[in-house]
C-alpha cells in the first residue's frame, strides 16, 4: 500500500515535470514566431526616440499671449497678465513632463525589447550551428520550410528533426534557467 501510494506520487510528479517542459516548449515556439514582431516593434520605438514630441516654451507662451488691444489705452496689444503667465509656465511645465515621461516610458519599452531579442539571440546562438541555422532562418528571417529545404538540401524530415532537437534544447535551457532564477524566465 506504501508503495502504491509513493509509485502515485512519483508516477504524478513525472507527469507534472512532463507537463511543465510541454509548457515550456510552447513558450519557446511563442517566443520565436514573436521574434519577428519584436524587430519590428524595435525599430518603431528606435524611430519614436529619435524624432521625439517637441514644443518650444516658446509656443506654449505664445499661444497663451490671448490679450486683445483695447483702445481706451488700459492695456497694450499683447498683455500678458500676471494669472496668465502662472497658468503659461504651469503649462510647460506640464508639457515638459510629459515630453519627458513619452521619452521615458519610449525608451524603457526600447529597452525591454532589446533585452527579450538579445536573449533569445544568445540562447539560438548556444545551439549546436545545424539547428541554430533552422531556428535563424525559419523564425527569424522568415525562410518557409519549402524554400529552407532548397537551401540546406535536406529533407522535411530532416529539417523538423532539427527544428524539434533545438526546440527540445531551448526549453530546457528555459527550464535550467528558470531553475536558477527560481522561477520563470
Amino acid at each position: 500500500s506504501s508503495q502504491c501510494v509513493y509509485g502515485c506520487r512519483k508516477e504524478g510528479k513525472i507527469v507534472k515535470e512532463r507537463d511543465h517542459h510541454e509548457a515550456l516548449r510552447k513558450q519557446v515556439i511563442a517566443d520565436l514566431k514573436e521574434y519577428p514582431n519584436l524587430k519590428r516593434k524595435l525599430a518603431l520605438l528606435q524611430f519614436e526616440c529619435s524624432h521625439p514630441p517637441k514644443v518650444t516654451g516658446d509656443d506654449v507662451i505664445g499661444g497663451m499671449a490671448l490679450s486683445r488691444p483695447i483702445d481706451d489705452g488700459i492695456r497694450h496689444a499683447g498683455y500678458i497678465s500676471d494669472k496668465t503667465m502662472r497658468i503659461a509656465m504651469e503649462y510647460q511645465d506640464r508639457q515638459n513632463y510629459l515630453n519627458h515621461e513619452t521619452m521615458r516610458e519610449i525608451v524603457e519599452e526600447m529597452t525591454e525589447v532589446e533585452a527579450a531579442l538579445q536573449k533569445l539571440e544568445f540562447y539560438v546562438s548556444q545551439l549546436e550551428p545545424k539547428q541554430a541555422e533552422v531556428i535563424r532562418a525559419h523564425y527569424f528571417e522568415g525562410i518557409t520550410w519549402a524554400e529552407l529545404q532548397k537551401k540546406m538540401h535536406v529533407t522535411s524530415r530532416a529539417l523538423l528533426k532539427r527544428r524539434d532537437a533545438a526546440i527540445e534544447e531551448l526549453a530546457s535551457m528555459y527550464l535550467y534557467l528558470g531553475r536558477m532564477k527560481g522561477g520563470n524566465i
